[in-house]
């Protein structure tokens, strides 16, 4: 069976190992196992760490190619988010039969968890699959990741397809309990549906399906049973307890409705009265919504609190709208001009905008954010700015990380573009 991780072609000399054992193989379903014990060895010293970090070096780990599966363009850029968390040291990477986890310093893997059922695909087909990033726990306890695997049928039953929702302890890097949401529609198995964990509350995973039919499900995280089911629901994104999602009000017409996660998925609110709509995660408190008026045709964005408000319009071209959360009080949010304007994560107030009237200063092509740091990409090379004021924190910082912990960079490789590269910060 071909393994998606291959050895590439070429590397530059920003990588120093290449990871080729993957995901793909003959083991059986249930399969979870260390290769690797998490402790360093004796007289190794503790990778340090830098909160935020805005250097980072030259050299690092290449990650196996299941880390940018479905989200690097043949262009060599980031378009969708990567199926990948950093967590201390760690990268957990998610593929549809199994996640995969590494040490960034060295590159080595340390777990291969696999569903306990068969997984519907394997991460060596040819298709390009588009998993979704595994999600941290808010006590950082346990890591989620879902499955589409095969449940079995019984006597006059067929089989069907359904999710595994696997929590993944940390610490232990097993699987400390699972949840199965089995009763998918039958027409979802038959359509490149995938399936992923928007995110998690203190008490409530929710899990979306996407790609083919959706369907939204909330997972008590105490109880470790499913709370409640919505057909036809795809959640794009959850503010505080809210689950929001964009839903089909005619065959033209498309509005915005908020379901209370923690009654049942009630309907809370629906808001705008348009068609194109698409929803866009802007953090744990807004999210920006992008489309046309239906009455008038005139294209808006704007941003919506956790009760359906009003946060803020959104001016200009905003096409390719992204917006980066930086885990502390800042929205960076950019569009394909490109411009890059700075909110205020919890009331949608600007803070600053790139290109700056009256300067020459220019935006950057923004890969990440976090802990009030800016990381992108201008002509001049990486740069890092800060997250409030948009001033240059510095021009230098050796990489420009798509996603960032206190210990590592991931960065594409300047060389190739395609391979992501664990950069370890220094500074």
């Amino acid at each position: 069976m071909r393994s998606i991780l291959k050895t590439a072609a070429a590397l530059s000399a920003t990588a120093t190992l290449v990871l080729v054992a993957g995901c793909g193989g003959s083991a059986e379903p249930g399969a979870d196992y260390k290769s690797k014990s998490k402790k360093p060895a004796a007289g190794t010293p503790p990778r340090k760490s830098y909160d935020p970090p805005q250097k980072f070096a030259a050299k690092g780990v290449a990650l196996p190619e299941a880390a940018g599966r479905g989200s690097i363009t043949r262009d060599g850029t980031v378009a969708r988010p990567l199926p990948l968390a950093l967590h201390g040291t760690s990268a957990y990477i998610a593929a549809a039969d199994c996640l995969q986890v590494l040490d960034t310093g060295t590159g080595k893997t340390t777990a291969t968890v696999r569903p306990r059922r068969k997984p519907v695909a394997e991460s060596d087909a040819a298709s390009d699959a588009e998993p979704g990033a595994p999600v941290l726990t808010q006590d950082g306890e346990l890591m989620l990741v879902p499955f589409l695997v095969e449940f079995p049928g019984k006597g006059t039953t067929p089989s069907r397809v359904g999710i595994e929702l696997d929590a993944v302890d940390t610490r232990t890097e097993k699987i400390a309990w699972t949840v199965d949401l089995d009763d998918l529609p039958s027409w979802d198995g038959e359509h490149d549906t995938l399936a992923r964990v928007v995110a998690a509350t203190k008490s409530t995973a929710v899990v979306s399906t996407y790609g083919g039919h959706a369907v939204t499900y909330a997972v008590d995280l105490g109880t470790r049973k499913t709370a409640w089911r919505k057909e036809h629901v795809g959640t794009a994104a959850v503010i505080g307890d809210t689950a929001v999602s964009v839903t089909s009000k005619d065959s033209v017409r498309q509005q915005v409705i908020g379901l209370d996660i923690n009654h049942d998925g009630k309907q809370i609110w629906k808001k705008l009265d348009g068609y194109e709509l698409t929803a866009h995660p802007a953090g744990p408190h807004l999210i920006a919504i992008t489309g046309n008026d239906y009455t008038s045709g005139d294209a808006f964005s704007t941003m919506l609190t956790a009760d359906g408000s009003k946060a803020a319009d959104l001016s200009g071209d905003l096409s390719e709208l992204t917006c980066r959360y930086d885990d502390a009080s800042v929205l960076i949010c950019q569009t394909g001009e490109p411009r890059t304007l700075a909110l205020n994560a919890t009331t949608g107030k600007q803070l600053w905008t790139l290109p700056e009237k009256g300067t020459n200063r220019i935006a950057p092509t923004v890969t990440a954010a976090w802990h009030g740091v800016v990381y992108g990409t201008t002509g001049n090379g990486p740069v890092a700015l800060d997250a409030k004021t948009g001033a240059d924190r510095s021009t230098s910082p050796g990489a420009a990380p798509v996603a960032v912990n206190e210990y590592t960079g991931v960065a594409l490789d300047q060389a190739d573009h395609r391979t992501l590269i664990a950069h370890p910060a220094t500074g």
